[in-house]
């Protein structure tokens, strides 16, 4: 497992650091800043979480889009662990790289609707979710809406599932927890 999570962590610092222009994409670089709130989905896992994703643009065909960058992540709040009944403090801040996919089609005039799938590789300060380690995985998706400005600058809204993981089998090393919540973004090119 180990040596997964090695591989794992060396693919994702060699996709951030390498270039990131394709064939088929535009000279101006695209950025996007979004911003999450997330509530839990179940009453033993009671974290609230916060999260800032700054991307980049990399590549982008027929609706399609991929997008590199990081994540700085702030949960709070406490869990119970499987098949225990004590609370236990659950709050850390974290950052990592992370990687999104859009699949985008246009409605009509400035609007469209997209679906967002990102994950990446966090590292937190404390071990989180209590119990857990110090690294997890961070899986998002959901629907966004987005309304162009112009071509180069658009906002979107959205609502997002969340799955935080460090990928450990056993549960008591793998303190995972799931979330929902809504998701505000900006987008412009430089």
């Amino acid at each position: 497992m180990r040596n997964l999570i090695c591989l794992v962590v060396i693919i994702n610092f060699l996709l951030i650091c390498m270039p990131g222009m394709s064939y088929c994409y535009a000279n101006d670089s695209k950025f996007e800043m979004e911003w999450d709130n997330f509530e839990p989905a179940a009453k033993s896992r009671d974290i609230d979480t916060v999260s800032l994703h700054i991307f980049e643009k990399i590549s982008e065909t027929k609706g399609r889009s991929v997008y590199r960058g990081i994540t700085i992540t702030r949960a709070s709040g406490n869990i119970i662990p499987y098949q225990q009944t004590q609370v236990l403090d659950s709050s850390a801040t974290g950052i990592g790289p992370v990687f999104m996919v859009r699949n985008e089609k246009y409605r009509s005039g400035k609007f469209s609707a997209a679906v967002d799938m990102s994950g990446g590789l966090i590292l937190y300060n404390e071990r989180f979710p209590a119990g857990g380690e110090h690294y997890d995985f961070m899986w998002r998706i959901g629907p966004q809406f987005i309304y162009k400005f112009n071509p180069d600058s658009s906002v979107s809204i959205g609502c997002m599932y969340m799955h935080v993981s460090n990928g450990l089998h056993s549960q008591t090393h793998n303190p995972s927890y799931n979330a929902r919540g809504v998701s505000f973004g900006f987008a412009s090119s430089f």
